[in-house]
């Protein structure tokens, strides 16, 4: 049973950063926590869009949301997904 757990957690994964958008974000994020009002003018969407899919990012266990005041602040859930990012983006860099 686990084994299917963490089979579907991969797929989840990698449903929430193939969409080039979701995947920005998350890039956006590797230098360290911002508030989505903050997140939202570099992506080039609307509040709302941006919005939705940092939930999805959440959700899929990507991203951290925690609450400061009024503010949403999101960071990358943890630091092996920091270094499977980073990584990710060397080698995009390095093939192209």
């Amino acid at each position: 049973m686990a084994k299917v757990v963490q089979q579907e957690w991969r797929v989840q994964f990698h449903k929430a950063l193939s969409n080039p958008v979701r995947l920005q974000i998350v890039e956006t994020l590797i230098d360290g926590e911002l508030c989505q009002c903050d997140i939202f003018p570099v992506i080039g969407l609307s509040q709302s869009t941006v919005s939705s899919y940092l939930t999805q990012l959440v959700k899929a266990g990507i991203l951290h949301v925690r609450r400061d005041g009024q503010r949403k602040l999101y960071s990358i859930a943890n630091d092996k997904i920091l270094r499977l990012i980073t990584r990710i983006k060397e080698v995009a860099t390095a093939l192209n």
